[in-house]
C-alpha cells in the first residue's frame, strides 16, 4: 500500500458521512457529530421561544390608607 491510499476504517473523520434525514453530505464538525445537516437539525429541533418575563407598566389604584 502506498502513502496516498488510506483505508476507510483508519480514521472515521476521513470517511464520507451523509445526513440521516435527507442524505446530503455532511461537512461541518457539529453536523458530522450529530449526523444531521443544519437545515434538518433545525427542522427536528426548533429554537426555543424566549421565556424571559416581559416587563410592562400597569395602571393601579393607589393603596388604601395612603
Amino acid at each position: 500500500m502506498n502513502d496516498d491510499a488510506l483505508p476507510t476504517d483508519a480514521d472515521p473523520a476521513l470517511r464520507p458521512m451523509r445526513c440521516r434525514l435527507c442524505g446530503r453530505p455532511l461537512t461541518g464538525r457539529t453536523s458530522r457529530r450529530t449526523g444531521l445537516g443544519p437545515s434538518c437539525d433545525a427542522k427536528l429541533h426548533p429554537a426555543r421561544p424566549d421565556l424571559r418575563p416581559r416587563r410592562h407598566e400597569v395602571d393601579q389604584e393607589p393603596l388604601p390608607g395612603l
